[in-house]
């Protein structure tokens, strides 16, 4: 029972930094930002083969920060340069990465037991969770930094108010851009976490990745709006309804469906707490 909690703890960890990233573009500059999927492949393969080419498992972390940067960049102007709306320039660069994801690392790479940042802690029962802890808390912290920032405020005004920075003489686009390079490359780190985690890289393990983002902000939503180490707790819980599947031995090839139906019901909820409220 132990080890079941802790696991779902260390994968809560990881993929907060994917539901930090949907919040970073769906509730801070108001974009749908279905790129996040593409950054999390991209990411944890660069970091794989990184790895498995002998080099310090952190700079599979660099590469993860700087393939994110790409994916948010390019992102941001399918969106605004070419005009496209923000589902299909999401979609363009998921579709893109995939094709990206199969030259750099293939389908499938194995780590072959080379050495990742959990590597020292391997004989530690809790050494893989206080690493995600430290590193996944930075992130956050990080990214709560700064948007508490003058660049944190006229990010959260490309949301709300975008006329203001306009009239400030801002540029609309430019902060767009931002919000999603940063949203992207917490997706890229996060897949880099999950593949050292792992120890292998698979490009399907990215599939799915966006709605787990959406399903365990909604979770998240329902204790608090505010960006914030909430969003891990959501991501928690949410991998401790998907562990329950496990528990209770559905087949697993109705894995997405279940994930699908827990959406529907936790939007339904949601909704329901609004006309409440309302």
């Amino acid at each position: 029972m132990i080890a079941l909690l802790q696991g779902i703890l260390e994968r809560g960890l990881i993929f907060a930094l994917v539901v930090a990233g949907v919040y970073i573009a769906s509730r801070i500059i108001n974009f749908d930002n279905l790129a996040v999927e593409g950054a999390f492949g991209l990411g944890g393969a660069l970091s794989a083969q990184a790895i498995v080419y002998g080099f310090n498992p952190l700079y599979g972390f660099l590469g993860a920060v700087c393939i994110g940067i790409v994916s948010g960049l390019a992102t941001g102007l399918l969106y605004t340069k070419l005009r496209l709306n923000n589902l299909i320039s999401g979609i363009v660069l998921t579709t893109a990465s995939f094709s990206f994801v199969l030259k750099i690392a293939g389908a499938n790479v194995p780590l072959h037991g080379k050495p990742t940042i959990f590597s020292s802690f391997a004989d530690s029962s809790y050494g893989v969770l206080m690493i995600l802890i430290f590193f996944v808390g930075l992130v956050f912290l990080l990214v709560k930094w700064l948007l508490q920032t003058q660049v944190g405020f006229l990010l959260q005004a490309v949301g709300d108010n975008p006329q203001m920075l306009l009239n400030i003489g801002k540029s609309v686009d430019g902060y767009i851009i931002l919000g999603l390079i940063i949203s992207n490359t917490l997706a890229a780190l996060s897949g880099a976490l999950f593949v050292q985690y792992l120890g292998y890289f698979s490009i399907w393990a990215s599939m799915g990745v966006l709605i787990l983002g959406i399903a365990a902000l909604i979770v998240a939503e329902a204790f608090s709006k505010q960006f914030g180490f909430v969003l891990i707790l959501g991501s928690v819980i949410y991998q401790a309804l998907i562990a329950a599947t496990f528990e209770l031995n559905i087949d697993q090839d109705w894995n997405k469906l279940v994930t699908a139906v827990l959406i529907v019901i936790l939007i339904m909820l949601k909704n329901s707490m609004r006309t409440q409220q309302g």
